[in-house]
Formats: C-alpha cells, sequence, structure tokens
C-alpha cells in the first residue's frame, strides 16, 4: 500500500512539474515578441506554401518561361518542356518590325491560302537569330536556339537582371548573361541567354544576321557605380515560386 501511495505521488510530482515548466515556456514565447514573430511568419510561410501547391493541383496552372540559348528546358524538379525552338526577332538594320524576342517552333503551322498582303511593303518581317561573340561552345554567327518551359508546381516566374541567385524561398531555373542588340542598331527587348549556351545543329557560323545577341554592359552615372562596375557585362538569372 505504502509502495502505491509513493508511485502516487511521484506521478502526481511529475505531471506538476511538466505542467509548470510548460507554463514558464509559454511565459517566455509571450515575452519575446522577436520570437513570437518569428514562429508566425514561419507559420505564415507553410500556410502559403500549402495554399499554392492546393491551387496548383486544383487548376492545374503553373508558370511558363522562355530559356534563351538552350535546345532544352533546364532539368529542375517540376520543369517540364511545352516546345523548343529557334529564337527569332526583327532585323537588327530594321527601324520597324517588332521589339520582341520570339522563340519560333520548329513545326509552323501555314495561314489560309486567302490570308495575305498586297505587297510587302505592308508587311513586317521576323527572321533568326544569331550569337555576335564567342563563348564556351557558341561561335560568332551561330543560331540560337531556345524553349518555352513550364514549371507546374509554381505560379510566378520571373527574370532578375544583375543577379545569379534567387530570392529566399524562390527555385533558380537557370542563370545567364543578359543579352539585346547592339547599342548603335536600332532597338529590341533585353533578355536571359542560358551561362552554358549552345547553337543550332547544321547551321554554325553562317553570317545571314537577323536578330543579332550581344552581351549586355553596364554603364555609369544614372545607374549607381558602386554597386554597378563600369562597363561590366550583367548577369540574370530566373526563378519561379
Amino acid at each position: 500500500m505504502r509502495g502505491l501511495l509513493l508511485h502516487v505521488l511521484c506521478l502526481n510530482w511529475a505531471i506538476f512539474g511538466w505542467a509548470r515548466q510548460d507554463d514558464r515556456d509559454r511565459r517566455l514565447l509571450l515575452s519575446d515578441p522577436q520570437m513570437l514573430q518569428a514562429q508566425l511568419e514561419a507559420m505564415q510561410r507553410r500556410i502559403q506554401a500549402l495554399e499554392t501547391q492546393a491551387t496548383v493541383r486544383e487548376t492545374g496552372s503553373g508558370a511558363v518561361y522562355t530559356i534563351w540559348g538552350r535546345r532544352g528546358c533546364p532539368l529542375v524538379n517540376g520543369t517540364t518542356t511545352l516546345y523548343t525552338g529557334i529564337t527569332g526577332g526583327k532585323m537588327y538594320n530594321m527601324k520597324g518590325s517588332g521589339v520582341t524576342t520570339m522563340c519560333l517552333p520548329h513545326d509552323p503551322d501555314s495561314l489560309p491560302v486567302s490570308f495575305h498582303s498586297p505587297d510587302d511593303s505592308h508587311t513586317a518581317f521576323i527572321f533568326g537569330a544569331e550569337f555576335e561573340m564567342n563563348y564556351k561552345n557558341i561561335a560568332d554567327n551561330d543560331d540560337v536556339p531556345c524553349a518555352v518551359c513550364h514549371a507546374q508546381t509554381s505560379t510566378s516566374a520571373v527574370m532578375i537582371p544583375a543577379k545569379l541567385t534567387c530570392p529566399q524561398n524562390w527555385k533558380l531555373q537557370y542563370n545567364g548573361f543578359m543579352a539585346a542588340e547592339r547599342y548603335d542598331y536600332f532597338a529590341s527587348d533585353f533578355i536571359c541567354v542560358d551561362l552554358n549556351p549552345e547553337y543550332i545543329e547544321g547551321t554554325r557560323a553562317i553570317n545571314a544576321d537577323g536578330r543579332l545577341i550581344h552581351p549586355v554592359k553596364a554603364r555609369c552615372g544614372s545607374l549607381p557605380c558602386p554597386p554597378y562596375k563600369d562597363k561590366q557585362y550583367v548577369s540574370c538569372v530566373v526563378c519561379t515560386n
């Protein structure tokens, strides 16, 4: 009987000790705003991630982006290739046509025969693109491949200039260098070319011009130096979340 009574007393004392410790932990948490804020932020990030995953599963959505200078999409978990293609745009010395760089598929569909323009003076033109540089596997005048990619588990995609890494909680798809038309030619858009570029097989170093791919340098002035450096090539990264 005495042994049983002693066991009960010890058990009660242990429960009382645990309760006091738990109470002290709660008081410590409530008295430490930074700890409380950190736990709340962690909980919010977790809830947001779960909501994003649920949205992707329910809607079948995802983020779409173009990788320039590669014949396929990066080997990133959850990323698939929608199609591969040929980088295209306007001729470097044409002031008209569009300034947007396009990824043209290898298997184009033709419009109906009845669709036509009276003559060439009433049309715009799109050409292929060529590298204007020698770097790693590519040479001057190599034609530029591209691919359109679907990040199935993401809802947003962004290209960030002058960075090689992604913000916290964002997934790196690829990084590279900024490229555009040469400064004294007619303007184009800026694109992010993969840091390990490839060329289109069978078209090596044939100078046909078209949309020309030149690396971009920073210039000081209205762009502050530091942190930027004058005439330094500009990096870029494509991230999804």
